[in-house]
């Protein structure tokens, strides 16, 4: 018989991506995206599955588009930072007690960072690559507020970008 072989979550864990904060006052999400992909010149298409994180308060599903930049060898992919999480415990709203609407709060992809409004992970990057010109050029773009690059080191929360 075979030896069994054990994973760790940590395993899968790729450190071979860079992260930008986006920060703007537009909260739909398709003229965001609609915007990066003018100013960076790529193809961000909005996923057929939305990334869904499950926590004790509840449920929640982030926007998520992707590109495969196979020219440069490099993957695109913009996750919205904020979602509303929809409580497993099944609380009805006081307001309206006699709907069954639950009670919803906000959730965040990566707690630590609740100001953030989008994420762009980019994988597969070398160090060639250049992410100060990336951000450079989305700082041009009016309704992005800010943009710059979080180091990995910062996060809490490294699990919830393994999409």
């Amino acid at each position: 018989m075979g030896a069994i072989i054990k994973h760790k979550l940590e395993d899968f864990d790729s450190e071979d991506y860079r992260l930008i904060a986006i920060h703007t006052s537009r909260k739909e999400d398709y003229k965001v995206v609609y915007f990066i992909n003018s100013i960076l010149e790529i193809n961000l298409v909005r996923s057929k599955e939305d990334v869904d994180i499950f926590t004790d308060v509840g449920h929640a599903f982030f926007s998520f588009y992707e590109y495969d930049d196979i020219d440069h060898h490099v993957y695109w992919k913009v996750v919205a930072n904020k979602a509303f999480l929809i409580p497993e415990s099944g609380l009805d709203s006081p307001l309206f007690i006699s709907a069954n609407h639950p009670v919803t709060k906000q959730g965040y992809l990566l707690p630590e960072l609740k100001a953030v409004d989008y994420l762009i992970k980019i994988e597969e990057t070398d160090s060639q690559f250049e992410i100060g010109t990336i951000i450079e050029r989305l700082n041009t773009v009016k309704l992005i507020s800010t943009a710059y690059e979080i180091r990995q080191e910062v996060l809490k929360n490294k699990t919830n970008l393994i999409f």
